[in-house]
């Protein structure tokens, strides 16, 4: 695979929307509340990297054009329209067992995908991924701006999609911060009735995100001014370490909530978990703390 085709799929799994309807359209979004400043300003380099960066990338993997598009909506947002999908495009997701239906990220597996890139088509990938939703607000920080954090968002109905990208970076050597899981005992806080979909947040450190960085101009500019932050605050760049190998903490015990055992769950993360590598391990992970989480699970189920 190439760099430019990895990093078009980054975007297209990230923002892809494929329409209901008969025209054959699909529309690749870009949240605007995802990016470092809620400003209209940002718009003008949004469009300048549209037009010199993603659209002939697009036109080179597709052999399709390509337009930028403004949305005004409660939640405006930054869209590329490819309005004639060729059949290339179809092709393409078949082969990694990607379904072309509705938004890509409710419901895409990468776990294929990945298998047929080398590490710098892994970054292009993440990168891509990440200009779509990989959020650097200032508010995303570890506690303080000690640790400033890029997350990604990612539907709560998709538990496949965090899992594999956590595994995607393990493979680059960068660790994953946090997974805050879809799941009540990661969401309800003290309440065992409070409302916990909030979807999946896969957080990775400002400073070992920079080792893959973002790839448009504009979301950038978020990251430099992440890293400012933390530097200023702290007077370095924070590093984590790679599971399992690393001091994890649990501050309380969990609520037991009514949720735990919702079918809205998959099978193997219903009823009570005291940590999110609780439910990393409950889904496989090779990479789980499982002699740490053993030790801790009579003092905090």
């Amino acid at each position: 695979m190439q760099k430019n085709t990895a990093y078009f799929f980054g975007i297209l799994i990230g923002g892809g929307k494929f329409s209901d309807t008969q025209d054959a359209r699909v529309n690749i979004e870009f949240p605007y509340k995802d990016w470092m400043s809620g400003e209209v300003r940002i718009s003008p380099q949004w469009f300048e990297d549209s037009v010199t960066k993603i659209i002939p990338l697009i036109n080179k993997v597709l052999n399709t054009s390509a337009v930028p598009r403004y949305i005004q909506a409660s939640t405006p947002r930054y869209c590329i329209e490819i309005n004639s999908v060729p059949e290339l495009l179809y092709e393409m997701l078949r082969n990694y067992g990607i379904r072309s239906v509705g938004e890509l990220r409710r419901h895409a597996s990468i776990e294929k995908l990945v298998k047929d890139m080398d590490d710098e088509c892994k970054r292009s990938f993440i990168s891509g991924f990440a200009d779509v939703v990989g959020s650097c607000r200032a508010s995303h920080r570890n506690y303080t701006l000690q640790a400033t954090i890029i997350s990604f968002e990612i539907f709560g109905e998709n538990w496949k999609l965090p899992y594999e990208l956590c595994q995607t970076f393990y493979d680059l050597g960068i660790p994953v911060d946090q997974i805050l899981w879809n799941h009540p005992n990661m969401h309800a806080g003290a309440s065992s009735t409070a409302h916990w979909k909030k979807g999946h947040k896969v957080r990775i450190r400002a400073g070992d995100f920079s080792k893959v960085g973002y790839g448009l101009e504009c979301k950038k500019k978020g990251l430099e001014k992440l890293l400012e932050l933390e530097l200023k605050s702290r007077g370095f760049i924070s590093e984590g370490k790679l599971c399992p190998n690393r001091n994890y903490k649990i501050i309380r015990k969990k609520v037991h909530h009514e949720d735990e055992n919702s079918k809205d769950l998959p099978p193997e993360v219903r009823g009570h978990f005291i940590h999110y590598t609780d439910i990393c391990r409950a889904l496989g992970c090779p990479h789980a703390p499982t002699k740490w989480l053993d030790d801790q699970i009579g003092k905090y189920t």
